[in-house]
């Protein structure tokens, strides 16, 4: 069976009707853009040369591509993913090794926007809670990617790819080129440097949405073998984007630039019940800068952030097989400075505005283990319990702003009658999971786990502070972490022609960190609508679905659809930014020189939107309708050492957004930041 064709397209055939539904005359959808195989429904596995036949524009555009998986557009650059209802720091990013956080406060520049495409061999999605290794919390999911060490042909020591690609809607470009170099005691040198630009692009309306945008980075990695049981690697990135633009906010970003370093080391040992040890360590930096005036035209007063975060990590692990123990630590810190003055001297002295993160420094260290025991040959258990120590501490809480005369903990202090004190957490959490082999075609497993996340610097610590009430934004500096408890049960059906597999989940969370509006609630001391945080507890729950048929020999047919309920237990209301249904299907023919794919890819409506007048967050903006968006795609190897690639997306121009898109700033007629209409790409490669 091809597992590589069951990925997203839209509208499973019995739920197509939803397609010309509509709660506003407004269609929403998330972008489908590629193909993938995977081993179920909480774990997909992407092959970044094999998988990905449509375009995307950065790491969240491809992860949303993927079944289960969502996404928040702002503009072309920066799509923000979202997992089983979860999202921002719910969900774990890790970059071979490297966890990286954006420099924006307001998510211009997540995490999965500096994931290189170019630079990595594999994509790992793994959703809700499977494993205690990657980290402290992750209680939405955990996106990995991998970069292997390079595999020659037979009786040569290097490899060189070349390519390129052109999108017509927003005119957008790419062009990248990677290679490896072999050594005879196994080393290498592997590198790679890639561009992209792309200018504003048009709806299915022909109005121009603000999303420009040019990115250039690249990646150095070398390894070597010191001895038969040694291997090292150690590698360098950087990756820039300038002249961003937001239709969905209300600045651009002129600058964000990510520096990295990663090591690893892997050791075979002879350590009574273990025989490897795995050590790594990374440094991330990014450098971000947004403002309202350099990018666009605005006469007066002027407003520019400029931030950094940083952080520096290690692991090391003790493994057999079936067995793992280890510890890990992260340092993190956080640095944004608001300024308001006159444009062309915004950082003349007493235009300091407000310390967003005012000089946050989070330590996190970590101790892990897992165990699998067999229960006979066909059923096994896994057990795993983790501990994590966090420590908080905001070194510039009590600093004044020169323009409005407040610091950071006058702010908190304001809002919840309390100024910054450091926080300490001591937080536990562990999983249980049963899988059984039914027999060689069916197998089942059940998932039970508890997972503690901290709150993130924002939701601790933001100090937004703003002359107009409604606009500030403000963390909570006593929050507590979430307690996510959750259980989950799926199953699997391989057959010869035919595969189908399925999941559910039930996620019950205590203290979910809630941005709000300040009413006055419990703990909330203002009703001015200025955004804040507070605990609530809340239900997640849903299920996942995909099928694939091999009709002939060449001829498949996959489908899927995920669905997430969410829900404010405290306040009896939806939480708000919860993707409705989404669901797909794709055809493909597969013939031994050129394959070709027509998907469709769409929602169902969402009514259930966190929207009930005097009592909202703020955060959805309404009821969304249905959809369905047809690609073609197809992909030619005939010229070796040239393959070329063709396809058209949003076929029949449909005006749609995402019903977790931003708003849109830009058009009073615009309620959320359209996707992009039709749109014919071509990419070219060549393998030397």
């Amino acid at each position: 069976m091809k597992r590589n064709q069951l990925l997203w397209g839209a509208a499973l055939c019995a739920l197509l009707p939803y397609a010309s539904a509509s709660a506003n005359d407004t269609v929403v959808l998330p972008e489908v853009v590629s193909e993938g195989r995977f081993e179920t429904p909480e774990r997909l596995v992407l092959d970044f040369e094999e998988d990905i036949h449509l375009p995307v524009k950065d790491g969240g555009d491809l992860l949303r591509s993927l079944p289960g998986v969502s996404g928040s557009r702002m503009g072309s650059h920066g799509i923000d993913p979202f997992i089983r209802g979860q999202k921002q720091s719910q969900i774990n990013i890790i970059d071979d090794g490297v966890i990286v956080q954006g420099g924006c406060p307001n998510r211009m520049d997540p995490p999965s926007s500096f994931l290189s495409l170019e630079g990595n061999d594999e994509l790992i999605v793994e959703k809700g809670y499977s494993s205690v290794e990657h980290g402290a919390g992750g209680c939405g999911g955990t996106v990995m990617t991998r970069r292997n060490a390079p595999v020659f042909e037979e009786g040569r020591t290097t490899k060189v790819s070349t390519g390129g690609g052109y999108d017509s809607n927003g005119d957008a470009r790419n062009a990248y080129v990677k290679g490896a170099v072999g050594f005879e005691n196994g080393g290498y040198v592997r590198a790679n440097i890639e561009m992209k630009k792309a200018r504003s692009y048009e709806d299915g309306n022909g109005q121009d949405v603000r999303a420009g945008f040019k990115n250039h980075g690249g990646r150095v990695d070398v390894g070597f073998n010191p001895t038969d049981t040694t291997s090292l690697s150690v590698g360098a990135q950087i990756d820039s984007t300038s002249d961003a633009l937001f239709a969905g906010a209300g600045m651009d970003a002129p600058k964000s630039d990510l520096f990295a370093l990663r090591g690893k080391l892997d050791q075979q040992i002879d350590l009574g019940a273990f025989n490897m040890f795995k050590a790594s360590a990374y440094i991330s930096q990014v450098e971000h800068i947004m403002d309202n005036f350099s990018l666009r035209d605005r006469v007066g007063t002027g407003m520019l952030t400029e931030s950094e975060t940083q952080n520096v990590g290690a692991k090391a692990t003790l493994e057999n097989d079936g067995l793992l123990l280890g510890a890990d630590m992260r340092f993190s810190s956080k640095d944004a400075l608001r300024y308001m003055g006159a444009q062309n001297n915004i950082y003349a002295s007493g235009n300091e505005h407000a310390y967003m993160w005012p000089g946050m420094k989070t330590s996190q260290i970590g101790l892990f283990g897992e165990k699998d025991y067999s229960l006979s040959p066909s059923s096994k258990v896994k057990v795993g319990l983790r501990y994590d120590y966090i420590h908080a501490h905001a070194g510039k809480a009590d600093l004044v702003s020169s323009r409005t005369n407040r610091s950071a903990s006058d702010m908190y202090q304001l809002y919840y009658g309390t100024r910054w004190d450091d926080q300490d957490e001591h937080n536990i959490g562990g999983l249980i999971r049963f899988d059984h082999q039914v027999n060689k075609n069916w197998a089942l497993n059940a998932n039970l786990s508890r997972v503690v996340r901290t709150a993130d610097e924002t939701e601790r610590a933001m100090a937004g502070d703003h002359a107009t009430e409604s606009m500030r934004w403000i963390g909570n500096p006593n929050i507590d972490p979430e307690q996510h408890h959750q259980f989950e049960v799926g199953s699997t059906l391989n057959m010869e022609r035919w595969n189908l597999s399925g999941s559910a989940y039930y996620n019950k969370v205590s203290d979910y960190i809630l941005r709000d509006r300040a009413r006055g609630q419990d703990g909330v001391l203002r009703t001015d609508e200025a955004n804040i945080y507070r605990n609530v507890d809340a239900t997640l729950m849903g299920m996942e679905l995909a099928a694939g048929f091999d009709l002939t020999e060449r001829l498949s047919l996959a489908m899927n659809a995920a669905y997430t309920y969410g829900e404010n237990d405290n306040d009896n209301r939806p939480l708000a930014q919860i993707a409705p249904m989404e669901f797909g299907t794709s055809v493909e023919y597969n013939a031994t020189d050129w394959m070709a794919g027509l998907q469709v890819r769409g929602a169902a409506r969402q009514t259930r939107a966190d929207i009930e007048a005097n009592n909202n967050s703020g955060l959805d903006v309404g009821e969304t309708g249905g959809y369905a968006v047809f690609d073609l795609y197809g992909k030619v190897w005939a010229f070796e050492p040239v393959d070329i690639a063709i396809g058209v997306t949003n076929l029949f121009d449909k005006t749609y957004a995402n019903h977790l898109n931003r708003a849109s700033s830009f058009d009073a007629d615009v309620t959320q930041v359209n996707e992009p209409g039709r749109s014919f790409f071509v990419r070219i490669n060549a393998d030397f």
